[in-house]
């Protein structure tokens, strides 16, 4: 009997409080997680509405403030989507709406409280200010991102941009000079701003950006590019050892505005490997092509340019019967479309107001065309100052035959260009098929034949 009333003291002080309190539990856990699951619901169809809105270019501009509209009802406490949804309204205010540019300004703000620490909120509202005339509060959210975000490109950007309207020029451009250290692709937008706040005054253009040592030859180039060329080369006078890369982009700078005296100077004065040099009896270099070719050479000056050809034309050195050493050029055609084709060019340095005379040798196997090839010569910057060109090679011409081309250069010429090419005839169809060589290339001042002129 003792054991049985034991049994049933212990049966009596069961409970169902502690299940009750668990089924309880797992009732508010369940509810819970569908409250989270319905936030994260609300949250993940707010960000892809304004995902879709910003990325939809072919929405109106209606249609884009409506679904930022609809983003925010979703997510009214995503400080990301109140900060799209301003700059939809901010871009949206480039037409004179008012109400859009208080639509934008107030949702930024809200953004900045949701999230203080997201520079790219500051910016934004920053921004927005800005465009409304709050140029000191639009200056302290910059600042607030500046700070959020020191080494930022944007930021430093946004800064001397804001800077640079407002008058300060000085401080403008410490911002945009430590933007241009964080970002060196920036330096033509930098550069144009300077050369406008400046106007042009080199040397407060360099002082001003100061830029790292890599991106010297850029800023070189494009002071050349813009006329400022003293500047430029006082700059570049003070690199020590630039890299053959730099130096090839101020030379084609120079030569892009016709100033090939200076490019040849800056070509000559820097440390290139195997540089070439014009043969022994004339100023053009390789004129027996004795040396390899290049396609799509790099070098300005003393070498053939060699543009690469399609299929219908082929340019390769043959040693088949030289004119003169091992080697010449040989051109092959099989071309039906009527265009020009240049087969090769040089580039070589000479005095003003002097004449020149040009001396080769080509002949031709079955070649058949309207409109042959021909050699001419002139003026690198302008070819308008000076030049000429020889006769059309002849279709049937199987020996080699001399060509001789005479030009004076005129008072501005600084170098001059030889070129092998076929131009189109003035009326298709012009088909060119056939073989060509040319050789023994000479150019040289014409003081044995101005002196035979005058006795």
């Amino acid at each position: 009997m003792g054991q049985e009333n034991g049994e049933r003291e212990n049966m009596v002080t069961i409970t169902f409080r502690p299940l009750i309190l668990r089924i309880i539990f797992l009732l508010s856990l369940v509810s819970g997680f569908g409250w989270l699951g319905w936030f994260i619901t609300r949250a993940a169809i707010g960000e892809s509405i304004i995902s879709y809105v910003q990325r939809d270019q072919r929405l109106s501009l209606e249609a884009k403030l409506e679904g930022a509209d609809l983003a925010v009802r979703y997510a009214p406490r995503d400080p990301a989507i109140h900060w799209q949804r301003g700059g939809v309204y901010f871009t949206a205010s480039e037409e004179p709406m008012e109400s859009r540019i208080v639509m934008a300004r107030n949702e930024l703000r809200q953004a900045t409280e949701l999230s203080p620490e997201d520079y790219r909120v500051w910016l934004t509202l920053g921004r927005v200010l800005d465009r409304s005339g709050s140029r000191e509060e639009a200056r302290a959210a910059f600042e607030r991102a500046l700070k959020l975000a020191p080494n930022h490109f944007e930021t430093h950007w946004t800064m001397g941009n804001h800077l640079l309207r407002a008058g300060d020029r000085q401080a403008s451009f410490v911002h945009l000079q430590a933007a241009l250290i964080s970002r060196p692709s920036a330096l033509p937008i930098i550069f144009d701003y300077a050369w406008n706040s400046f106007a042009g005054d080199g040397k407060e253009i360099i002082q001003a950006l100061s830029p790292p040592r890599e991106l010297i030859a850029q800023l070189v180039s494009l002071l050349i590019l813009h006329g400022n060329i003293d500047d430029a080369m006082v700059l570049w006078q003070e690199q020590k050892s630039p890299t053959i890369k730099e130096t090839q982009k101020v030379v084609e700078s120079l030569i892009n505005i016709g100033q090939y005296r200076t490019a040849y100077e800056v070509w000559t004065s820097s440390a290139i490997p195997d540089r070439p040099a014009p043969d022994a009896d004339s100023l053009l270099a390789n004129g027996n092509f004795e040396q390899s070719l290049l396609i799509n050479s790099s070098i300005p000056f003393y070498s053939w340019q060699i543009a690469p050809q399609g299929g219908d034309v082929r340019l390769t050195p043959d040693r088949t019967k030289p004119q003169e050493g091992e080697r010449c050029l040989r051109a092959s055609f099989n071309v039906d479309l009527n265009k020009a084709i240049i087969l090769a060019t040089q580039v070589v340095p000479i005095k003003p107001k002097t004449k020149y005379c040009l001396s080769f040798y080509a002949r031709t196997e079955d070649l058949l065309s309207l409109e042959t090839p021909y050699v001419e010569i002139f003026d690198a910057a302008d070819q308008k100052r000076a030049s000429a060109e020889s006769e059309r090679f002849k279709i049937r011409s199987n020996e080699w035959r001399k060509y001789e081309v005479e030009l004076e250069t005129a008072a501005e010429t600084e170098a001059l260009t030889v070129r092998l090419l076929r131009l189109p005839c003035p009326e298709p169809p012009c088909p060119i098929e056939g073989r060509l060589w040319v050789d023994g290339f000479r150019l040289n001042e014409c003081k044995e034949r101005l002196r035979n002129k005058r006795k």
